[in-house]
């Protein structure tokens, strides 16, 4: 009842969720210590480090590289044994729930006050995976993503895009993002933003702004 008070004659029309560390957690340690746990002579801080280096997550997400090419790059670079299947296995499985904010954003969804988006980094297999372990993501039905779209926050493509998409209006709009970089991508082609660090102060903070915009 709470949450419905606050929310009612705000000017705030439209929230668009950012995905990993935000709606769900990940830690790519998961793919890279098990990777190696199958590949005993692999340094996983080797493999972390030449992935980085050669932007391979960034052309992931932007849709640049298939996941073939990525497994079949790192398998000539490290001499990997592992088949397809297991590699692209512990590739996804690097996700977990954050409760709190999969309350949030069902209790949102059941009040009917915004239009709910998703606007996320992120590339085919791991959206599958998230959609398929964790069903409440599901209910952000409207998405922009990355690797469709070709361009990766904080490029303020993918924000232009994302509003052309959804067909919305920037001044009504706020982003929930756990990454400086983007919230203020997103502020500065006018759009409202809370950087997510815990659920606590995102919870305040999201109060705070909801009662200063109406």
């Amino acid at each position: 009842m709470y949450l419905r008070n606050i929310l009612s004659e705000t000017k705030i029309k439209n929230i668009i969720f950012d995905l990993g560390n935000t709606l769900v957690y990940f830690d790519f340690s998961y793919f890279y210590d098990g990777v190696a746990r199958l590949e005993k002579k692999l340094n996983p801080a080797a493999m972390k480090r030449f992935i980085a280096e050669n932007k391979l997550g960034d052309k992931l997400c932007k849709g640049t590289l298939n996941h073939k090419e990525f497994f079949r790059i790192l398998k000539k670079k490290f001499n990997l044994k592992i088949g397809f299947s297991d590699f692209i296995y512990l590739y996804s499985d690097i996700f977990w729930s954050n409760n709190s904010m999969k309350g949030f954003l069902e209790k949102l969804s059941r009040t009917r006050r915004f239009r709910l988006y998703l606007l996320s980094n992120t590339d085919s297999y791991h959206i599958n995976f998230i959609d398929k372990n964790f069903p409440f993501v599901r209910l952000l039905k409207n998405r922009a993503l990355s690797y469709k779209i070709g361009s990766i926050k904080p490029q303020r493509k993918i924000f232009l895009e994302a509003l052309k998409k959804f067909g919305i209006n920037k001044e009504e709009t706020l982003l929930i993002d756990d990454m400086k970089d983007n919230c203020e991508a997103a502020r500065k082609i006018g759009i409202s933003a809370i950087q997510y660090k815990t659920y606590s102060a995102f919870l305040k903070q999201f109060t705070k702004l909801i009662k200063q915009r109406k």
